[in-house]
């Protein structure tokens, strides 16, 4: 066996023990959580206002097109999601953008089809198929 592939192997077995020997992260330092599947919020959504009114069908599409998952508002009266051009994935539901990036929603997720709005005013399910 060569000194170079003895050196390699010494080297690669090293690093190896020193991961298993590394000590977990403390319980204090901040953990990245991965945001929610795109798949899990894209799709056309009926909201509506918790006391009755208000009512939208989104379209929150799953493509990027010039760099932003676009927003489809239809049949709506809600002046927030009329505003939203885009959204993104948060860790636990979505947020709706204007054209500046900037949330003029968001929702967490409740159930498997099933948002509801940060502030609990709305509430969004899965749109019935047509």
């Amino acid at each position: 066996m060569s000194n170079a592939r003895i050196r390699r192997i010494a080297t690669l077995a090293g690093a190896l023990f020193m991961t298993g020997c590394a000590p977990p992260p403390a319980a204090s330092e901040p953990q990245a959580r991965p945001t929610l599947a795109v798949d899990q919020v894209a799709g056309v959504w009926a909201v509506s206002e918790v006391g009755g009114g208000a009512r939208c069908q989104l379209s929150l599409s799953n493509l990027i097109i010039d760099g932003v998952r676009p927003v489809l508002a239809e049949r709506c009266n809600l002046a927030a999601a009329m505003e939203a051009k885009s959204w993104r994935a948060t860790v636990d539901g979505f947020e709706l953008l204007t054209i500046d990036g900037n949330a003029v929603m968001a929702f967490r997720r409740t159930g498997e089809d099933a948002f509801e709005e940060v502030g609990r005013r709305y509430l969004m399910t899965r749109a019935p198929i047509s």
